[in-house]
């Protein structure tokens, strides 16, 4: 499989892009900047990185125009955050904004049984911004929203997380990552 990662210059790029090479991926690294098209079709991943996604609005017509096209797209944190901004929906300073702290997530049956997860449940945030849960939803989106924030966002084609599935923070990392397989 293959996967193209976008590089926002962020500290833990390469940790995801290992989390990923791990699972299967052949991964081809393309800085922010230098982003127009998805060369090597496949996965599309969106890192983390710092700032507000309006920081990147250059690469958001490259992005939308793969999601409409129902292509496969994997953000984490900022590229969370840059999908629900394509969604038009805002990106709020977070309630809780944490830096290499981890939480606990209070996962429901039904997603815990999608990660095949057992046990108690926690990861590693790295953010200052969030995407409140009174954001509009679409009817092809299921969310987890804990504390008024949502953490993960999953369709046939999408899968984000709102915070750093590859960190050592984050128990059951390899099963957040295999999750990526399901949407490619």
């Amino acid at each position: 499989m293959k996967a193209t990662f976008i590089d926002f210059d962020d500290s833990f790029s390469f940790n995801v892009v290992q989390e990923l090479m791990l699972i299967g991926f052949d991964v081809s690294v393309v800085h922010w900047e230098d982003y127009e098209t998805n060369p090597n079709g496949g996965l599309l991943v969106f890192g983390p990185g710092p700032g507000h996604p309006d920081d990147y609005l250059k690469i958001f017509s490259h992005l939308r125009d793969w999601i409409d096209r129902g292509r496969p797209f994997f953000g984490v944190c900022l590229g969370h955050q840059i999908f629900w901004r394509l969604q038009e929906e805002v990106v709020v300073r977070s309630k809780h904004p944490l830096h290499g702290q981890r939480i606990r997530l209070d996962l429901p049956s039904t997603w815990r049984d999608w990660l095949n997860i057992e046990g108690e449940v926690y990861v590693q945030r790295y953010n200052s911004l969030a995407v409140p849960a009174s954001s509009r939803f679409s009817p092809n989106l299921e969310n987890y929203i804990q504390d008024d924030e949502i953490l993960i966002t999953r369709s046939s084609h999408i899968l984000t997380y709102q915070f750093h599935p590859e960190s050592v923070g984050t128990t059951f990392r390899t099963n957040f990552m295999r999750a990526v397989c399901s949407i490619v």
